[in-house]
Formats: C-alpha cells, structure tokens, sequence
C-alpha cells in the first residue's frame, strides 16, 4: 500500500473505544478526574496499581502510571467532554481550586464558540488540557 492509498474496505468498520494518557502521579491523577472532574471510576482489569479508568460515555479514559515527567501541553491537543450544566461544572472545579481558560487563554472566562456552545478549558495536574463544553 503507497502512502497515497486509501483502505476503502466496507466490511472494516471502527469506534472509538477508549483514549489513554500517561500521567506521573496516579493516585494524584485519578484523585484529579474522579473527584475534581466527576468522572465515574470504572473496574480495570490489569489490577497492578499502574492505572486507572474512567467512564466517559461510550468511551473509555484509561489514565496509566506511565510519563517521566510533567510538561507543558498545547492547547489544540486536547480530550473535550460535554457537560449537561456548564455553571455547575465551573462551580465545581473551582470549588477544588482548578482555573479555567477560554481558548485564547485567558483564566476565567468562558469561550462562546460561533455556533454558540460555551466551552471552557482546564488542565490535569500533568497539563493534558480538557475542553468542557456545553454541547450535550
């Protein structure tokens, strides 16, 4: 196959099944999306103290005890959930204390894209940066 080629197989279908991040500090970090965030903690099976997963829906979020270092991560690479009640969710975070950027980076405010959904972005304690937006 050239690099110019496409696979045009009907019969090969896909999903998205989970998106994994290497974090430095586990407990800190699944600290960081179970309760800061509020996102649903889920059995993994490997059960080796190495990760952690989280229920996004149809998706997974597998956080694994994996990165040397913590380092500074632009902002177009970024996970985006949507939330139900975007007032509650600010109130939430910032109740433990995260800020929140609109897309130019400007710490508390609140992004209103042209189609008029709200979005906001935070940062995990190992700079990952997550769009939460209003589009649920």
């Amino acid at each position: 196959m050239t690099a110019h080629a496409q696979n045009n197989d009907p019969d090969i279908q896909f999903s998205i099944d989970h998106l994994a991040i290497a974090v430095t500090d586990l407990e800190e970090s699944e600290a960081f999306y179970r309760d800061v965030v509020g996102l649903k903690q889920i059995e993994e099976p490997f059960g080796v103290g190495r990760h952690a997963w989280f229920d996004l829906g149809q998706v997974e979020l597998h956080v694994i005890r994996a990165a040397d270092e913590r380092r500074k991560r632009n902002l177009s690479n970024h996970l985006c959930l949507s939330v139900n009640d975007m007032d509650q969710f600010i109130g939430r975070i910032t109740s433990h204390g995260v800020q929140f950027y609109d897309a130019s980076g400007n710490p508390g405010e609140i992004n209103i894209r042209p189609d008029g959904i709200h979005q906001i972005y935070i940062t995990d304690p190992d700079g990952y940066w997550i769009e939460i937006n209003d589009n649920f």
